[in-house]
């Protein structure tokens, strides 16, 4: 879609069975009405799939979507006081 910049990460398992995915997608950045830009975006990319869609918590950032599939099947772990939002080239 022009306009919309997009990032695709599948969630994998040890065996490399996906998961999972998440999408992050950028856009509307020069349209008059961001959130319905984007909100048309997303329903083109997400089709009749389902998914989870999550939007910056001030909602100030409109033009940025995150989405992610299968989030039920994503194998999690408990929090531990190590776990950073920081790379590990840090």
């Amino acid at each position: 879609m022009k306009g919309v910049k997009i990032i695709e990460q599948l969630f994998k398992d040890n065996e490399q069975n996906v998961l999972g995915k998440v999408a992050i997608l950028v856009g509307g950045l020069d349209s008059d009405n961001p959130k319905e830009f984007m909100d048309s975006a997303v329903g083109k990319y997400v089709g009749h799939e389902l998914h989870n869609q999550f939007v910056e918590i001030h909602l100030d950032n409109p033009w940025t979507r995150v989405v992610i599939r299968d989030i039920n099947n994503i194998k999690f772990r408990d929090m531990t006081e190590l776990d950073s939002l920081k790379c590990d080239n840090e």
